[in-house]
C-alpha cells in the first residue's frame, strides 16, 4: 500500500507507473534531492520510499534509499536509463519474453519471475522488483505495421515508441528515428526532404500521430502556437495521458513553461511541436 506522498496529495491521486518513471527520470538527471522532495510522505522514514503499482499483468515493487556514503556493489546491475526502459516496457504491455531478452542482451542475471534489477548513483540506491500476474488480464493488441521496430519486436507500436523517437530526437540522432520507425515504402521516395516518420497509436483517452521529418535550414520557419515545445514537456504530457491523468494537469505541465494552451482545447484537440536544428517534431492529439 501506498502511503500518500506530497505530489499525490496536490495532485490528488495515487502512485502511478508515472511516478516509477519521473523517478528514474530524476534519477538520470542527478535530481536525487527532487526525488525525495516530492515522494517521501510525510512522517516516514526519512532513508526510504516504497512504490507499489499494478500493471497490466504484473505488479511492480520500487524501493528507495539513501545511504549515508556511496556504496559500490555487484548488486546494481544497471543504469536508472535501463530501468527505466524496462519499466516503460512493462507498462506498455509488451511481451513478457521480449522484455526478458532486452534484459539479457545487457548482460544481467536476473529471474524470469520476479525481475529484479537495482542501480546506484550517488549515495541514492533503487531496487526495482516485478512479479509477473499469469491470472491479470492482457490487453487487445492493436494491427502492427512493417516498421523495422514493429517487425523485430513483433508488436504494433505504442507509448514506448512515442517516448523513444523523443529521447532520439532530443540526442539528434536522426538516423537511428527513420531507421526504427519509417515505413518501408517512405524509404523508397527519392527525394530525402520527402522521408518522414509517422506513428498512430492510442495513449489513453486520446488518438496520437506524431510526425518527425527533416527540414531546411536556410528558410524561416514559423512555429505555429503555442510555440516551440521541449522534448521533457510533451514526454511528461505523454506519460500523463497514459495513465489517465486529469487535463488539467497537462495544463499546468504546459502553462508551467509558457506554453499557452486551454483546457478546452486539451479535452478536445492540440497540437504539440518541437523544432530543433533541421529535425521538426509534431504531435497531435485528440480525445477520443
Amino acid at each position: 500500500m501506498n502511503l500518500a506522498c506530497p505530489v499525490c496529495l496536490s495532485e490528488n491521486r495515487d502512485i502511478d507507473g508515472f511516478d516509477l518513471i519521473a523517478v528514474m527520470g530524476l534519477m538520470k538527471e542527478y535530481y536525487w534531492q527532487e526525488i525525495w522532495r516530492r515522494y517521501l510522505p510525510k512522517g516516514a522514514r526519512n532513508d526510504t520510499i516504497s512504490m507499489y503499482v499494478a500493471a497490466d499483468r504484473y505488479f511492480i515493487e520500487m524501493h528507495i534509499q539513501k545511504m549515508q556514503r556511496i556504496i559500490l556493489s555487484e548488486k546494481f546491475n544497471t543504469n536508472p536509463f535501463f530501468m527505466q526502459q524496462v519499466i516503460q516496457r512493462i507498462i506498455a504491455s509488451h511481451d513478457h519474453q521480449l522484455i526478458m531478452d532486452k534484459i539479457r542482451q545487457q548482460g544481467i542475471d536476473t529471474g524470469d519471475n520476479p525481475i529484479s534489477l537495482s542501480c546506484s548513483l550517488g549515495n541514492t540506491i533503487i531496487d526495482l522488483i516485478v512479479n509477473k500476474e499469469e491470472h491479470r488480464s492482457k490487453k487487445p493488441s492493436a494491427p502492427r505495421g512493417h516498421s523495422h521496430i514493429e517487425t523485430v519486436e513483433n508488436r504494433p507500436l505504442d507509448v514506448y515508441d512515442l517516448s523513444s523517437t523523443l529521447y532520439l530526437c532530443q540526442q539528434n540522432l536522426t538516423a537511428a528515428i527513420f531507421k526504427r520507425y519509417q515505413d518501408p515504402e517512405n524509404q523508397l521516395i527519392e527525394d530525402p526532404s520527402e522521408h518522414r516518420v509517422t506513428i498512430r497509436t492510442q495513449v489513453g483517452d486520446y488518438a496520437v500521430c506524431l510526425d518527425f521529418r527533416q527540414v531546411s535550414t536556410t528558410a524561416e520557419r514559423m512555429i505555429a502556437p503555442p510555440g516551440n515545445a521541449s522534448v521533457l514537456t510533451i514526454h511528461q504530457v505523454l506519460q500523463r495521458m497514459n495513465f489517465m491523468h486529469s487535463p488539467a494537469l497537462f495544463l499546468k505541465e504546459l502553462q508551467d513553461v509558457g506554453l499557452s494552451v486551454t483546457l478546452e482545447q486539451l479535452e478536445s484537440e492540440f497540437t504539440l511541436r518541437r523544432h530543433i536544428n533541421n529535425t521538426a517534431l509534431c504531435l497531435d492529439f485528440r480525445r477520443t
